[in-house]
C-alpha cells in the first residue's frame, strides 16, 4: 500500500481494491504496465478528492475509454478494464481477486531469491514481482493463510530467523511511513535496501528448510543472520 501512495492510494480499502484491480487486469490479458497507467488516470481524474469537470459514472467511463484509446489499448482491452469496474462496483472485491496457493508464493520467493543472488538490479527493477514478494511473505506470515505450523523441533531451527523478521518488519515500517520520509531514506540508502533484500532471501531459505525434514541451518547461515542483525 505505502507504495502507491503517489496514486492517492492510503487506506486499507484502498489497498483492497487495488490488489483486485490488479488481479483483475492480469485475468483481463492486461499488462502490470496497463495497470500502472490506469492508476494514474485515476490519481488525475476519479479520485474522491479531485476536482474536475466529470461529474457522474457515464462521463467518468467514457473518458477512460478515451484514455485508453489514447494510450492504443485494442477495444477488447478498454471494454474488459471497464467491465472489471462493474464487476468490482457490482459484486465486491473478492469476486476478482485470485489468492494464490502457498505452494505458489514459495516459487515466487524462490523466484525472486534468485534474482536477488544472481541479478539484484533485475528484481529491484522489477515492481510487479517485488509486489508479488512482499504479498507472499504477508500470506505465509500469517498462520490463518496456511495449514502448516512448527513442530517443537522445527522451532529451535527458526529461532534464528527471529532477527531477520524483526529487521525486516523495521524496514517495511519505513516503507510505510505516511509522511513519506522513511521511504526517501529507504531509496537513499543502498545499505539499507541491501540488508532488506539479505534478510529476505534468508527468510524465504529458511521457510524452504522448514519443509524438508531433519533440516536446520548452516552454521555460516547462523554467523550471516547474526551479522545482520
Amino acid at each position: 500500500m505505502h507504495r502507491y501512495r503517489e496514486f492517492g492510494l492510503v487506506s486499507d480499502q484502498d489497498e483492497i481494491l487495488r490488489r483486485a484491480f490488479r488481479d483483475g487486469f492480469r485475468g483481463a490479458g492486461l499488462s502490470f504496465a496497463q495497470f500502472l497507467d490506469a492508476l494514474a488516470w485515476y490519481r488525475d481524474h476519479a479520485r474522491p478528492d479531485v476536482k474536475n469537470e466529470l461529474a457522474d459514472e457515464a462521463q467518468l467511463a467514457d473518458a477512460f475509454a478515451q484514455f485508453a484509446a489514447d494510450k492504443g489499448w485494442p477495444a477488447e482491452q478498454r471494454d474488459g478494464a471497464l467491465d472489471l469496474y462493474r464487476a468490482i462496483r457490482d459484486d465486491g472485491p473478492d469476486t476478482v481477486t485470485q489468492a494464490p496457493r502457498p505452494d505458489d508464493d514459495r516459487a515466487t520467493l524462490a523466484r525472486a531469491d534468485d534474482l536477488l543472488r544472481s541479478d539484484p538490479a533485475r528484481y529491484w527493477g522489477d515492481a510487479e514481482l517485488q509486489d508479488a514478494v512482499f504479498e507472499a511473505r504477508e500470506r505465509l506470515a500469517n498462520p490463518a493463510a496456511q495449514n502448516e505450523a512448527p513442530s517443537g523441533q522445527d522451532l529451535k531451527a527458526q529461532d534464528g530467523l527471529h532477527h531477520d523478521r524483526q529487521r525486516v518488519a523495521e524496514i517495511e515500517a519505513l516503507l510505510r511511513d505516511p509522511g513519506g520520509d522513511g521511504q526517501r531514506r529507504y531509496w537513499s540508502d543502498a545499505r539499507l535496501r541491501t540488508d532488506y533484500a539479505q534478510a529476505l532471501a534468508r527468510l524465504h531459505s529458511g521457510a524452504s528448510s522448514a519443509d524438508a525434514e531433519n533440516t536446520a541451518p548452516a552454521p555460516a547461515a547462523q554467523e550471516n543472520i547474526g551479522a545482520a542483525s
